[in-house]
């Protein structure tokens, strides 16, 4: 029996998609219905039909596949639901979930509420709706104005109600959803007497809202059967570690990776006081996420990655369930990570002048680590941790031409499979020494070259040694930036560079260099690169 692959983003014209069959027991009580899915901390929703399609709104591959697996656990905790069938609400759950649509009118237009006649229409047209005359010329006999009643309020609040109970990952029953209809018409012109309230200058405070229940979601709530207290993050994390290590050709997890996964675990533990994923809640981690937020000693990007990196331990304890735990769907996925600015990439990367400065001082090292990982990453844009792992057998010949590889083989790690790649030894770096100094390494060729610390060891050169301090720069990645753009000087192929730096793009020129035909051409285009230093070089690479 053949193993069904495992799905993954779609790419349509530039932007990836998740596009996902319906589960042929599904099909029919699916079709049409609506589903509200988790992308990048907002409700994206689709209607179904054969397939479940819904932009990851992202034309960057890695960024898809992050935003992709959330989704992804959203819908399959929606397929259970659905294969759970209807259930009815509860009139605390009704009277809940009407007001949290209250609340959302109001909030909305709490800034600019608008014209007051924008919601005497709002009252007008809820009352027709309610009274079943939406059309007023239309003549409806005594036995039907129930129907029309409820067809009109439909017409009215239908899609908006769909909307909500999408969101929260909610299918019930009929019934259920004509009162959650009607009560939310209620509750939707308790709001516009609020916001025509607000329109004619009145901001006294609400008084309504105290009725309405706070509505928990499904998905918040805490598992019963499924709890399994003894499962906790530190546990879950080792077992994805050795999952990852099995098998004769297996691709373990990176120490770096694990490490940033322990890191936002133990945090998150440490504020919460309990190890149990079992547990975990929504409202534990936005918490938790809020409180990263007051201190202020963590960039927003950062708190938004620690937040992930919960989430996605959290969702490997889902797996290996086997749905058992947390069938609705991962509880954090409805978590919204705070916004950020990002740094221009122009501001990441070394100039060309600190380029010269680290280039120069690294000819006065002898370290290993200091002396040859900042000219490989500047003459490669791979990043540090990659050639960080190179060993003397990595390095080969065509033509009397050097390459070297950068490889998963030998319990390597790399960012993606689609990073594997035979670098070309730039003609700086032979002038440099490069390779009289890897040929002439003693033992084992398959010993790695440079330290296990060595990343951390050339960022603190740099910024100490070398005074480069600048708060933008990235002092390792900052090379990845600055070779792209003298490629781009040098006039090297796009596909070329994109093969070099190990970019994946979903494009056909990714197959460049995979031969070994094709690596002469892959070394024209290297030689292309000209050079960050004119000064004479040292030729015995001391």
């Amino acid at each position: 029996m053949s193993l069904l692959p495992m799905p993954s983003p779609t790419q349509f014209g530039n932007v990836w998609y998740l596009r996902v069959r319906v589960p042929s027991d599904l099909r029919q009580a699916a079709n049409g219905r609506v589903v509200s899915l988790p992308v990048d901390g907002a409700p994206r929703r689709a209607t179904i039909r054969d397939f479940v399609k819904v932009s990851l709104r992202t034309s960057d591959r890695q960024v898809a596949k992050a935003r992709f697996s959330e989704a992804h656990a959203a819908l399959q905790g929606f397929w259970q639901t659905l294969r759970s069938g209807p259930k009815p609400l509860s009139h605390k759950q009704i009277m809940a979930l009407a007001g949290t649509l209250r609340q959302g009118f109001i909030d909305a237009f709490d800034e600019n509420p608008g014209a007051p006649e924008i919601w005497k229409n709002v009252l007008k047209v809820n009352r027709a709706a309610r009274e079943g005359r939406l059309e007023p010329l239309r003549i409806v006999l005594d036995k039907d104005k129930e129907k029309q009643r409820a067809l009109d309020m439909d017409r009215r609040c239908g899609e908006l109600v769909d909307g909500v109970l999408a969101g929260q990952g909610i299918v019930t029953t009929p019934e259920s959803r004509s009162q959650l209809i009607e009560r939310c018409i209620l509750s939707l012109s308790e709001a516009a007497r609020v916001n025509l309230a607000k329109a004619k200058g009145d901001y006294s405070e609400d008084e309504g809202a105290g009725k309405y229940p706070e509505f928990i979601s499904p998905r918040d709530r805490t598992p019963v059967a499924v709890s399994a207290p003894s499962l906790t993050f530190e546990g879950v994390i080792d077992k994805e570690v050795k999952r990852r290590a099995s098998g004769m050709t297996a691709l373990p997890l990176r120490r770096a990776t694990e490490k940033k996964y322990r890191t936002a675990a133990s945090e998150f533990v440490a504020f919460r006081g309990d190890d149990a994923v079992g547990t975990v809640t929504a409202k534990e981690a936005d918490a938790w996420l809020q409180s990263m937020l007051d201190a202020e000693q963590l960039s927003n990007n950062t708190i938004s990655q620690r937040l992930q990196n919960l989430r996605t331990v959290v969702e490997w304890a889902r797996r290996r369930s086997l749905g058992d735990l947390f069938p609705a769907g991962n509880p954090l996925s409805i978590v919204e990570p705070p916004s950020y600015q990002t740094v221009p990439s122009a501001e990441r990367a070394f100039t060309l002048a600190e380029a010269r400065k680290v280039l120069e001082a690294a000819r006065l090292e002898t370290s290993p680590d200091m002396r040859w990982l900042p000219w490989l990453c500047a003459y490669s844009g791979a990043r540090i941790n990659e050639v960080a792992q190179l060993t003397a057998a990595d390095f080969f010949q065509v033509d009397d031409q050097w390459f070297y590889r950068l490889t998963t083989m030998g319990g390597k790690t790399l960012k993606t499979a689609g990073s594997e790649r035979r670098v070309p030894v730039h003609p700086d770096l032979e002038r440099e020494g490069l390779i009289v100094f890897v040929t002439g390494l003693k033992g084992n060729p398959a010993k790695r070259i440079f330290s296990a610390r060595a990343q951390g060891n050339v960022a603190e050169w740099i910024r100490g040694k070398l005074g480069i301090t600048r708060k933008e720069l990235a002092p390792n990645h900052g090379w990845r930036h600055l070779f792209e753009d003298v490629c781009v000087v040098g006039g090297v192929l796009d596909a070329a560079r994109n093969y070099i730096t190990g970019r994946v793009t979903g494009e056909s020129g990714e197959g460049y260099g995979r031969s070994e035909a094709l690596l002469p051409g892959l070394m024209r285009e290297m030689k292309k690169v000209p050079s960050y230093l004119r000064a004479p070089v040292n030729k015995a690479g001391e």
